[in-house]
C-alpha cells in the first residue's frame, strides 16, 4: 500500500517543463498560480505497475493542506486497495525544499521515506511557456458557475492534464497524471484559503530514522 501512496501527495501540483516552448493560442485564458496557502479535500484513483509486474490500484480521500511559503504539503485520509478493499489510514507529508515524501501508516506507525519523482510547480504554465491550453468547462450549477480551464503539461515521460479555476484563486480543480507505470486522477472539493491544521506538516518521530 505504501509503495504507490507516495505519488498522491504531489499529483495535484504536478506541473513540469520539457524546455520546449509552445505558441500561445489567441483564445486561451489567462495563466495563473495557485494560492500560497490553502486546505481542501481531494479524492483520488490510482494505478501502479510494480517492479515485479504486479498491477495494483486504489481509491482514497484526503484532507490536504498546502503551504507554499514553507514548501510543504500535508495529507491525512483513508485509502482502499482494489479489488480487496484493504483499508489504510495514511498521513503523507511532502517537503518540496528537499524533495522528500514521508508516508505514514497511522495504524502500524510505519513510515516510508521516498524521493519525489518530479518537482511540482505552482503556476500555469511553469517554465518556458510549456503548458498548452486544451479546453474549458463549467462546474457548479445555476447562478453559481465556476469556469475551469484544462491545460496539458508534459515533461519527458510525464503527462499532466491539469484543470484550474479561471477566477483569481486558480483553484486546482482536478488532475490526470500519467507517469511511466503510474496513473493518477484526482478531484478537489471543500477548498478554503487557510491551513486548517498546521501540525499536518510536522514530521512524526517514527520518520526520523526512515530510509
Amino acid at each position: 500500500m505504501l509503495y504507490y501512496a507516495v505519488f498522491i501527495a504531489f499529483a495535484m501540483l504536478a506541473i513540469g517543463s520539457n524546455d520546449k516552448p509552445t505558441i500561445s493560442k489567441a483564445n486561451e485564458p489567462k495563466r495563473c498560480c495557485i494560492p500560497k496557502q490553502f486546505s481542501a479535500q481531494i479524492s483520488t484513483s490510482h494505478g501502479v505497475k510494480l517492479p515485479d509486474g504486479t498491477i495494483t490500484a486504489s481509491y482514497a480521500y484526503y484532507n490536504i493542506s498546502y503551504d507554499g511559503n514553507r514548501g510543504m504539503v500535508g495529507l491525512k485520509g483513508v485509502s482502499f486497495s482494489i479489488p480487496d478493499q484493504q483499508q489504510s489510514n495514511l498521513w503523507i507529508i511532502e517537503n518540496t525544499n528537499d524533495g522528500q515524501i514521508y508516508t505514514i501508516d497511522q495504524d502500524s506507525k510505519q513510515c516510508q521515506k521516498s524521493q519525489m519523482p518530479i518537482q511540482p510547480l505552482s503556476c500555469i504554465p511553469g517554465i518556458q511557456n510549456t503548458a498548452t491550453y486544451l479546453h474549458s468547462s463549467t462546474y457548479g450549477y445555476g447562478d453559481k458557475p465556476i469556469i475551469g480551464d484544462t491545460w496539458l503539461v508534459t515533461n519527458d515521460n510525464i503527462v499532466n492534464y491539469a484543470t484550474v479555476s479561471r477566477d483569481d484563486l486558480c483553484v486546482p480543480l482536478s488532475g490526470h497524471i500519467f507517469l511511466p507505470s503510474v496513473l493518477t486522477a484526482l478531484t478537489t472539493t471543500d477548498f478554503t484559503l487557510k491551513i486548517d491544521d498546521p501540525s499536518i506538516f510536522n514530521i512524526p518521530a517514527e520518520c526520523q530514522n526512515a530510509v
